[in-house]
């Protein structure tokens, strides 16, 4: 496998967008938390917004200090793809860094679906597994313009409840009108997913037969699983509609950080349904994305995904000359199916560990060189 070509791609991109974009574009780009910010497991999260109308009641975003309204991000299509070409740790091109939209916003609210879209056409065009997380409901223009900027899109589209759905979700649109736009995207041929995330005790479990019954009658055919994640304010929130989690709760206590409830019980009943039923199970966001691609991989526990016979060959003098090429000096100590280890003896051991995992879809461990962790978040980039 040819890896230095990628780094040659994207050195070419940035020289090219340096052309066409003024200087305060590239500066505007420079500074922004896109051009340097560490992927996340589920990808390079692409934020098409700052904050959300929808109000949802277990919504992490609010306790990271966003609003409650909503203004399109600030970069253009161009500016996002020039701060993509100055991180370190994204690898641009097919079969490159997973990028994931709809993290920290709704993508598809009307201030900022054109927006979207517009990332959509830029990114879609670069062919890296791109996806989209969103409860909207669009009309078929907008389906016809995703299909043609990105036609191997992985789109997941929210349903978590159907009764009593307004104290939950109290700005979202209508739940079954959400399962009859994803009716119109698996016609329109996009790779769709159902997004039962996050599973709510007492209110997700109580409607997952049903939502998944009228999801199957709509030609959904894969579904991913998700368990909630609270904070001490989504805690609060959910316990004023009537919703008890104390018996589901990690021992410590609750503050702004999100940690998952004790929901195993839950995600397992349903995801056995959902097999029952004949749907297909991803364990987690970034597996119907690897599918939706036509990749394979194999780089964390849940794994293998997608198709096998796409998982990248690996060479360890093609991994040697990719070490050197980025000015390290290191070296493969060890290859197996689902694992590769490197010896570095100079260099960024994050950014080796990042490209080299989107590249090769393997498990990636690296010796010598201290590796430094940081504590990244989804959303503490926005400043």
């Amino acid at each position: 496998m040819d890896l230095i070509k990628y780094l040659e791609f994207k050195e070419k991109l940035r020289n090219e967008l340096e052309n066409e974009l003024s200087p305060e574009s590239i500066e505007r780009a420079r500074k922004d938390p896109h051009a340097r910010r560490y992927p996340r497991p589920c990808g390079m999260t692409i934020h098409t917004g700052i904050g959300c109308t929808y109000s949802c009641t277990y919504c992490y975003i609010y306790d990271m200090g966003f609003p409650h309204k909503v203004q399109p991000y600030p970069l253009s299509g161009k500016e996002l793809l020039y701060a993509l070409t100055l991180n370190p740790y994204v690898v641009l091109g097919p079969g490159g860094t997973m990028l994931a939209m709809g993290s920290v916003t709704e993508p598809f609210l009307p201030e900022t679906r054109d927006r979207a879209l517009e990332y959509i056409k830029v990114l879609g065009s670069l062919g890296n597994p791109l996806q989209v997380s969103s409860k909207s409901v669009l009309d078929d223009e907008y389906i016809t313009r995703i299909k043609g900027y990105a036609p191997n899109i992985s789109f997941l589209e929210t349903v978590i409840c159907l009764r009593n759905c307004r104290k939950i979700e109290p700005l979202a649109p209508d739940p079954m009108d959400r399962l009859r736009f994803v009716g119109r995207l698996v016609r329109a041929g996009i790779n769709v997913s159902l997004f039962i995330r996050p599973i709510i005790p007492g209110i997700t479990d109580r409607d997952a037969r049903e939502i998944l019954l009228m999801a199957r009658e709509f030609g959904v055919k894969s579904v991913v699983l998700g368990t909630l994640r609270v904070t001490a304010g989504i805690y609060e929130r959910l316990r004023s509609i009537g919703i008890d989690l104390s018996l589901r709760l990690p021992s410590g206590k609750l503050g702004r950080e999100q940690v998952p409830i004790r929901a195993r019980d839950l995600k397992d009943k349903i995801a056995s349904l959902a097999r029952e039923m004949g749907f297909k199970v991803y364990e987690s966001a970034c597996a119907a994305n690897i599918e939706a691609a036509g990749l394979g991989c194999y780089a964390c526990k849940w794994g293998p995904c997608g198709d096998l016979s796409r998982l990248p060959s690996v060479d360890a003098g093609d991994v040697n000359e990719f070490i050197k090429y980025l000015g390290y000096s290191g070296r493969v100590e060890q290859l197996r199916d689902n694992r590769i280890v490197i010896r570095l003896d100079r260099g960024d051991a994050r950014r080796i560990e990042a490209m080299l995992r989107e590249l090769l879809r393997r498990e990636v461990v690296i010796r010598g060189v201290m590796r430094h962790h940081c504590a990244d978040s989804i959303c503490g980039d926005i400043n």
